[in-house]
This record gives C-alpha cells, sequence and structure tokens, in this order.
C-alpha cells in the first residue's frame, strides 16, 4: 500500500525497508493496490492474479506433452485445486515461486528439441558448441533469466532442482551427440557439488550438508501442531535414504487422516488425500508419454529432484501444505493424461462391442429373412 501511494505522489524509489524478497511481493502487489485502492482485498486479487496464472503455464507445459484438451484439462483441475485456490488468496511468496519454478519447467522442455543442425554440416557443427541454444528463441531465454532471478530472492534453494531440470533437459537436447550428451550430463556433478558446498547459505544458516546438519535443520521446521515424524532422526545418509519413501508420503498428502483434529486439518487433508489418488494415476500417465520420452524424463528430474528434496527437511504439514503447489501441477497433468486415456478406451471398447453386436443382429435377421 506504502509502494502504491508512492507512485502515486510520483516517488519511484526509496519507499520500502525491508528484505529483498518482501519487496519483491511489494512491487508485483502494488500495481493492484494503486487499481482498486488501499484494500486487503486488492493484495488477494494479486496473489490470485498469479495463482490463476499457474493454470496458465501448466496449460503450456501440457501442451507440449500431450492435447489441446488433455492441456486445457489440467489447467483447470490445477487452477480449482483446493490448495492451489487456498494459497492463491494469501499475500505470500509461494504462488511466486510456483509460479516461476514451472515457467523453468517449460523452458526446460522446449529446450529438449533435439539440435539438428549438425545433419545439415556433417563435418563442421560437431564443432560449434554456439548451436547448443541456436534454436531456442530469446523470449524463452528472457523468461528463464527472469523466473531464475525470482527464484534466487525468494527462495534460492530451489536453484537446485532449477540446475537438475534443465541439464537433463540440456543433456537430452543434445542425445544425438554423443560426446555433447556426455559432457552437458557432467554438468549435474558441479551443480551437485556447489549446491553441497554452499548448503548452508542456500537455506540461510550455518547447517552443513550432513545427515547431522539435515537433521537439525528439519527440527528446525518442526514446530507448532502441524509438526509430524518429530521422533525420526537422521543418523546416517542410510537413516536419509530409508525414510525418504515415508517423508515423501507426510510431505504429498499431510494432514493424513490420523492427523485430523480440527475442520481446518480436515479441509486441508481433503487436497492431500485427492493429491494420493492423482499421485496413483500420475504413474500411468508417465507410462503413456512414451512418445515424448526426453520431455517426460524432465518432467520426471523436476518432480523427483523437487519433491524428494522437500520431503527430507519438512517436518510440518502446514508447511508441506504452502510448498507442495510447485509440484502438484505436475502429477495433475499426469493424472489427467491418464484419466483420459481410460475414458478413450472405455468408449472405444463400447464403440467395438456395439459394432459387433449391430452386426450379429444384422446377420441374425438376414438369416431369418432369407
Amino acid at each position: 500500500m506504502a509502494l502504491a501511494d508512492a507512485w502515486l505522489s510520483g516517488q519511484l524509489g526509496g519507499v520500502l525497508e525491508t528484505g529483498t524478497m518482501e519487496r519483491l511481493v511489494a512491487y508485483t502487489h502494488a500495481p493492484f493496490y494503486l487499481v482498486f485502492g488501499r484494500w486487503q482485498l486488492a493484495g488477494e486479487l494479486g496473489t490470485a492474479f498469479y495463482g490463476t496464472a499457474i493454470g496458465y503455464v501448466t496449460y503450456a507445459i501440457a501442451k507440449q506433452v500431450t492435447t489441446r484438451r488433455n492441456a486445457v484439462l489440467a489447467a483447470g483441475a490445477v487452477v480449482f485445486w483446493p490448495s492451489i485456490v487456498y494459497r492463491s488468496v494469501v499475500i505470500q511468496r509461494e504462488v511466486l515461486v510456483a509460479l516461476s519454478m514451472l515457467t523453468t519447467v517449460w523452458v526446460a522442455l522446449r529446450l529438449t528439441q533435439p539440435n539438428r543442425l549438425y545433419e545439415h554440416f556433417p563435418e563442421e557443427d560437431v564443432w560449434r558448441t554456439a548451436h547448443w541454444t541456436k534454436r531456442l528463441p530469446a523470449t524463452d531465454i528472457a523468461l528463464l533469466l527472469v523466473a531464475v532471478g525470482v527464484i534466487y530472492i525468494t527462495r534460492k534453494e530451489n536453484l537446485a532442482v532449477v540446475g537438475i531440470s534443465l541439464v537433463v533437459a540440456l543433456a537430452l537436447r543434445n542425445r544425438d551427440v554423443p560426446w555433447r550428451f556426455v559432457v552437458v550430463g557432467g554438468l549435474l556433478l558441479p551443480v551437485l557439488a556447489y549446491f553441497t558446498l554452499n548448503f548452508a547459505d542456500f537455506v540461510g544458516g550455518s547447517t552443513a550438508l550432513t545427515p547431522a546438519g539435515l537433521d537439525r535443520f528439519a527440527h528446525l521446521r518442526a514446530r507448532g501442531g502441524s509438526a509430524y515424524l518429530t521422533d525420526l532422526h537422521y543418523r546416517s545418509w542410510l537413516d536419509i535414504a530409508l525414510y525418504a519413501p515415508v517423508k515423501i508420503v507426510y510431505f504429498l498428502f499431510s494432514p493424513l487422516p490420523w492427523q485430523v483434529d480440527s475442520l481446518t486439518d480436515l479441509l486441508a487433508g481433503v487436497s492431500g488425500w485427492g493429491l494420493f489418488v492423482a499421485t496413483l494415476l500420475s504413474g500411468r500417465g508417465f507410462v503413456l508419454l512414451r512418445a515424448h520420452p526426453e520431455k517426460r524424463a524432465t518432467l520426471a528430474a523436476y518432480a523427483i529432484s523437487g519433491i524428494t528434496a522437500y520431503a527430507i527437511i519438512e517436518m510440518n504439514s502446514g508447511a508441506a501444505f504452502r510448498r507442495r503447489i510447485q509440484f502438484v501441477p505436475i502429477i495433475l497433468l499426469l493424472a489427467v493424461v491418464a484419466l483420459t486415456s481410460v475414458s478413450f478406451r472405455q468408449r472405444s471398447d463400447q464403440a467395438t462391442r456395439e459394432s459387433i453386436v449391430s452386426a450379429e443382429t444384422e446377420s441374425t435377421t438376414t438369416m431369418r429373412r432369407d
């Protein structure tokens, strides 16, 4: 509100004495206060606008791997999904984080288009590294840079997930040139090494990327009545690996039925339980994307790395409810692909059966007439 008032009075800078993240949220919402006035509803409309944009980005992602009809259905499911609807009227950074993360996924999917220039220059192109991004439009690069900038300001630990997704996409883009595939795939090592060595900087503390450090960081988040698995502790990397499946279940689907003790928990639980069904369907949807192996591999790299990383360090169902909206659109997209394929197959089988019955009836009637 203060920023909008300053703009109206002609003052453009030096208004906000806040952190960079809060300043970004203020700048992205101030235009709505400028238009609708000094109401909290104006800021909520701003968040709702960015929340609705998540549906559009989901549509753009889905168009890369499935039909327009499925893309529309996936976008609709995302826009009206309970957790995304709820987060889309609360003035926080979560919607901006999710929108930026999904934008990087969209660009990553476009990156997977193989660079086939070497087919036209078989002797020359092998040595041309400049062609690696030749076919990627400047607008895509600009969007990627903006999205990465927003992620760095709002939740920079997510850059590890973005890095993994982009490296996988680039490696698959160059899959037809073996040496490039190996070189780009090898970029995963420095990406992960940098994150490992600078883990404390990413999470904003002095925690090292060790089992003890992760355990300390996770338990710092296990506060309040929404905390779960508080008796669980990491003493080795084996503990982290063994507990990961359980932690993933809690991260994606909490509050689980035995955690519900209020109406708020029940309403939040409906979203998690619905997501459980969608996750079961998503496996089939992933298989059905066999026509786009490189794109489904990129989606898998994003979802698996992100969900696993968050699950390991998350121990609060309220925070999990907020932060999983970054991955819900991918799960719902795969679930929609699975559901529409079942529906189509049932109709096809029914049509086949009806044609057979019709043929049998026609032949019987003809024989009787004869």
